[in-house]
């Protein structure tokens, strides 16, 4: 490995840690650096500056994992990837914090909006038949995003003394409700 890769590696590291902990605005290009244990002109070599160290970051972050089950697998894959307890060490830094972290940021909150509209809503939509494809996504990826917000961050009774298994039953049936096709339209 090349001394370039391994500052880049470390620059990443350190602006995933910090970026999806405390926030794009909350964060300095020294903070970063300190962290990572460089000079903070390597930042502007190697991303361009801040933001692009930020969609460094984002660049790691895999595909959805339910958006590739068959579709009659979706609703209980998507449960499964949103119902495990609060996990200290990694749920530090996982996707889940990062997007709470920084949707209300004022620099990158429209980024983090429209990550979650083009990687999660949108796919999504397309995996569903029928009406109002797109209201039923929002609505299940707000059951999804809710109760995983309830359970970890929150840590809220009745949620937090559930196995994974009983919250992706609860999840399953709360989901099944949000693609219900209401027959308004």
């Amino acid at each position: 490995m090349s001394k370039s890769s391994s500052t880049k590696e470390k620059l990443v590291a350190a602006a995933r840690e910090l970026f999806w902990t405390r926030g794009y605005s909350n964060v300095s290009v020294r903070d970063i650096t300190g962290k990572a244990g460089v000079d903070a002109a390597l930042v502007s070599r190697y991303f361009g500056g801040k933001q692009g160290l930020f969609e460094a970051t984002l660049a790691e972050i895999p595909p959805w994992e339910a958006l590739t089950a068959e579709p009659d697998a979706l609703l209980k894959k998507a449960a499964e990837s949103f119902a495990h307890p609060f996990d200290p060490v990694t749920d530090a830094t996982n996707v889940f914090t990062m997007l709470l972290a920084n949707v209300i940021d004022p620099e990158m909150g429209g980024m983090i909006r429209g990550l979650v509209q083009t990687k999660l809503a949108d796919p999504l939509t397309e995996r569903i038949d029928g009406p109002e494809v797109r209201e039923r996504a929002a609505l299940l990826l707000a059951v999804l995003f809710g109760v995983a917000l309830m359970r970890k961050n929150f840590q809220l009774e009745g949620l937090t003394d559930k196995s994974p298994e009983q919250l992706q039953a609860e999840i399953i049936r709360l989901g099944r409700v949000a693609l219900e096709v209401t027959g308004k339209t």
